[in-house]
């Protein structure tokens, strides 16, 4: 089957936009005002997102190839708004990661953010929250295993993680 390239260059223009409101976000002083146009973009794309699963069902390799696919699962990591469409989306990942058509990393980041999502303690440690100024990772389910649970998804380990996340969100 071919690449579907107009569908895999829509997808990535919505991640490419989603990823420039974020980090025009860090850099700016007004914050409220940023959170709502990253709260608009997230809804836009949601609704478009939703339309590419109604009729794709997950965006596989096979369809969108590996960019397209990963910036797919950006826009879902991002439907916040939505936590019954990020589980219908988990459903359909988890499957596409057995089918060796998506990342199993982005399987383990987006079980943490449906499970942080609906108040639950996460998985892998993908999820973070501020305090006192730096990044730590939100309440994780069974801590002393999560850096074997996170070796099984291709992860690096989470004191890695912690260091590379505080070093990006400092930038700002």
């Amino acid at each position: 089957m071919a690449i579907n390239k107009s569908l895999a260059e829509k997808i990535l223009k919505m991640a490419k936009i989603d990823q420039k409101i974020r980090f025009n976000a860090l850099k700016t002083k007004d914050k409220k005002k940023a959170g709502i146009k990253i709260m608009r973009i997230d809804k836009s794309n949601t609704k478009k997102a939703q339309e590419i699963v109604k009729q794709y069902g997950w965006p596989t390799f096979n369809l969108i190839g590996k960019k397209a696919s990963n910036a797919f699962w950006l826009i879902i990591q991002h439907a916040d708004l939505d936590i019954k469409f990020q589980e219908e989306c988990l459903k359909l990942l988890k499957q596409a990661v057995k089918n060796k058509q998506a990342f199993p990393q982005n399987e383990a980041y987006l079980t943490d953010r449906v499970l942080v999502n609906r108040g639950k303690k996460q998985k892998f440690g993908t999820q973070f929250i501020r305090k006192d100024n730096r990044l730590v990772p939100k309440p994780i389910f069974n801590k002393n295993n999560v850096n074997k649970r996170r070796k099984l998804y291709n992860l690096g380990t989470l004191e890695e993680n912690i260091r590379k996340t505080n070093r990006i969100h400092q930038r700002g």
